[in-house]
């Protein structure tokens, strides 16, 4: 991995070798936390980057493993791509725009950027992501990957909400208003329709938008006006 010194953009080299985009992510956690443009948010990189280490998922053999490994990665990898362009500031989705701005400089409150970059992650990135990997793995969306998506989810919240009970500064409300929103399989939900609209990319496209501006409006509540 290299980092353009002009741009600020993270250069992840080879995302694709097993743990390669994970590793772009711990790399860049200096410049995150410290709110450098091009390096993503510090709560966001934090939280990745347990998920991805955790082996508290479904732990189900074979598939499930390989299903479990594969997604977390293309989350990681999509959020890679937001952080690099946000600092081209070319093709950011709104939701990312959202968070990352509002953390660039250091400026940015850890408790509700952990909050707001969860719901980015569960109820933006995560349903188009799942479509991703069981096309590439040749599987459809069934019993086995929901349980999947849902231990993700739930380890997602949990961790979030872990971020802001430690930095003190979120309301409570919103910390367990995230944990409501993030179970009640919405996020499955949306990943069983995009599956329907494979084949049509117009419409596909037009739902993974309104996707960004909800997420985008929830994010903003979540990072309030400070």
């Amino acid at each position: 991995m290299s980092v353009a010194i002009e741009s600020g953009a993270a250069e992840t080299g080879d995302p694709d070798r097993p743990g390669g985009a994970v590793d772009a992510v711990a790399r860049l956690q200096d410049g995150a936390d410290a709110g450098v443009r091009g390096f993503g948010a510090g709560p966001v990189g934090r939280l990745l980057t347990t998920v991805a280490a955790t082996d508290d998922g479904p732990g189900a053999p074979g598939p499930d493993v390989e299903f479990r490994t594969a997604l977390v990665a293309e989350l990681v990898r999509r959020y890679l791509r937001a952080v690099r362009a946000h600092a081209r500031d070319i093709g950011v989705p709104r939701v990312w725009q959202v968070v990352l701005s509002r953390w660039e400089g250091g400026s940015g409150d850890v408790a509700r950027t952990a909050l707001a970059g969860a719901h980015a992650l569960v109820c933006f990135d995560l349903p188009p992501a799942v479509v991703s990997v069981c096309t590439l793995l040749g599987r459809s969306p069934g019993p086995a990957e929901e349980v999947v998506v849902q231990a993700i989810t739930s380890r997602i919240a949990r961790l979030a909400n872990e971020a802001a009970a430690a930095a003190g500064s979120c309301p409570g409300d919103d910390a367990s208003g995230l944990s409501l929103l993030l179970s009640r399989s919405e996020c499955w939900r949306q990943t069983q329709h995009l599956w329907t609209l494979r084949g049509r990319p117009s419409e596909a496209e037009k739902e993974r938008a309104a996707l960004d501006w909800r997420a985008a409006l929830v994010a903003r509540a979540l990072l309030g006006s400070g």
